[in-house]
């Protein structure tokens, strides 16, 4: 049961990412990667999306829409010269904008017995990523000018 040599990392990895069947996540916490079956990854994804609580069914996407909205924004800045016409260039962001992606990151620190299905599945931490998104380059904008002042609070804690 020695330790792996590099060589024997790189080829299990190598076979690891090469399955169709698994998904690989960071952890939630404790900076360990997390290698789930596909199909258990899948259970935890559905049960959360099916939560009424968190999320309802859309019939269609509301992305060219909210992309119309966005655009019709940062026009306006512009006309209203409270931004140039590189920031208005720039806060357009790419066309066609990328979809949202949600994905989970398992809570392997919690009591296994806890679990969504016991030992077995882990719940996951929600996440849906705002990257390439037709908002993206503006929330990046808008908080260019909250970080700095949120900083200031005596109870700020560094994002990590």
């Amino acid at each position: 049961y020695g330790e792996l040599s590099r060589d024997e990392q790189r080829g299990a990895l190598d076979k690891i990412l090469k399955k169709h069947d698994v998904v690989i996540k960071p952890a939630e916490k404790g900076f360990k990667i997390v290698i789930m079956d596909k199909t258990q990854y899948l259970i935890e994804a559905n049960r959360q999306l099916h939560n009424v609580a968190h999320y309802e069914p859309l019939s269609c996407s509301l992305q060219s829409e909210t992309q119309v909205l966005v655009w019709g924004i940062v026009e306006d800045l512009y006309r209203k010269k409270y931004i140039s016409s590189k920031q208005r260039f720039h806060l357009f962001g790419q066309d066609p904008s990328r979809p949202r992606k949600f994905y989970l990151l398992p809570k392997i620190h919690k009591d296994p017995s806890t679990w969504t299905v016991p030992h077995t599945i882990p719940p996951g931490r929600r996440v849906v990523s705002d990257c390439g998104s037709e908002s993206c380059r503006v929330a990046e904008y808008i908080d260019s000018f909250l970080n700095p002042l949120s900083q200031k609070h005596e109870s700020y804690i560094k994002d990590t």
